[in-house]
Order: structure tokens, then sequence, then C-alpha cells
């Protein structure tokens, strides 16, 4: 329940304030809004609810709890989604130059969540992970950073791989992991999470509304 609060609240972190329109009587008389400001308003909705998907699934995996964590990655997912649309446009006709640049856009988006993260056990359960968040985009493979040794005392396990992942055409996402967790996330961003031993987490993507089940 405390995670799902934690998503909400970093969804809404990633909100932005709505543009003030002109609203002269003479401008509104002549003016129509462009078609381009439409796709401009539309692309970043839906740069914004990618950015939301993702998250959720990264916070699940990774058992995040921390809200500046979160909402960082949350940004960075933004940002790579916006420049991720710039390139499918400035590449359109170079598919080598279009490949080249996805992967350096991955490999930024990699280097800033390993920073952010700041655990190499978090970033290591991310990186094993990482084709459910790119979906299929290319990205530079990296080592896994080596966990250290302490004698005598257990090192802190790590959270629950993905075992499946199931995208439906309609936008529904469902994730299984290891441990037996389910995660389905809607198209609208509903979230519902099962857990092993029978509890169930609903949040509601409008309002935040979250129940659970026991």
């Amino acid at each position: 329940m405390n995670k799902s609060l934690l998503l909400f609240s970093a969804a809404a972190s990633l909100a932005v304030g709505a543009c003030t329109q002109d609203k002269q009587a003479a401008v509104d008389a002549a003016t129509t809004p462009s078609a381009d400001t439409a796709v401009v308003v539309n692309d970043d909705m839906s740069y914004r609810a990618d950015a939301d998907r993702v998250i959720t699934r990264v916070a699940n995996d990774l058992d995040l709890y921390d809200t500046t964590v979160v909402s960082t990655i949350g940004r960075t997912y933004y940002d790579r989604g916006r420049r991720i649309s710039e390139l499918n446009r400035r590449y359109a006709t170079d598919t080598v130059g279009r490949y080249a640049a996805l992967r350096a856009v991955n490999d930024e988006t990699d280097n800033a969540v390993k920073t952010t993260l700041n655990d190499d056990e978090r970033y290591n359960t991310y990186t094993s992970n990482r084709d459910t968040y790119y979906e299929g985009t290319p990205y530079t493979a990296t080592v896994k950073v080596a966990e250290p040794v302490v004698v005598a005392v257990p090192a802190r396990p790590r959270g629950p791989r993905v075992v499946e992942y199931d995208k439906k055409r309609g936008g529904d996402v469902k994730i299984t992991y290891s441990n037996g967790k389910v995660v389905k996330i809607d198209k609208d961003g509903d979230t519902k999470v099962e857990y092993p031993n029978g509890t169930k987490v609903k949040r509601d993507a409008d309002d935040g509304e979250v129940k659970v089940k026991r």
C-alpha cells in the first residue's frame, strides 16, 4: 500500500501546469489552434503516461520506497521518451543513424538511473530486467558490478526477477515475478498488485485511491 501511494506521489510530481490562453474576443474570432500545437500536447501526455508506466515497473522490481529516487527516475524516463520522439523524426530515413542514436539515449538513461539508485544490487536487478523497460530498443550491454563480500555478514537478497512480461496490443501490461508477485497495469494507468500471500492492492491512476484486499 505504501508503495502504491509512493508511485502516485511520484507520478503527480511529473505533472506540469496547464498553459494560460489569451481569451480576447478579437483574437479568438480570428485564430484557431494549429495542428502542431495539438501534436505537441498529445506527445507530452504520451511521454508522461509512458514514464508513469515504466517507473511503476521499476519501483516494483527494485522495491523502491524513496519518493525522491522514484520521482527522479520518472523524470529520466520522461526525458528519454521526448528525446526518442525527436530522433525518430530526425532519422526517419536513416536506419543506421537511428539505431546508434537510440542506443546512445538508452545508455545515457542507464547512467542516470545508476547514479540515482547509488546501489549496486538494485542496479544489477535493473539491468537484468532492462529489456522490459526499453521494449526492444538497443542499448550497450553492461557488466554487472561486483558485489563486495563481507565475512560472516549475509548479503541482502536481491529483488525478484521478471519471469514473464506480457504487453497486450491495447496497452495493458502483466508482469509476473519469480517470487509469485503479479503486477497488472491497464492502459489507463490503473495498477493491480497481487502478492504471494494473497494480498491484493489496487490503485486508481485518476484519483490515487488505493484499495487493499487480504
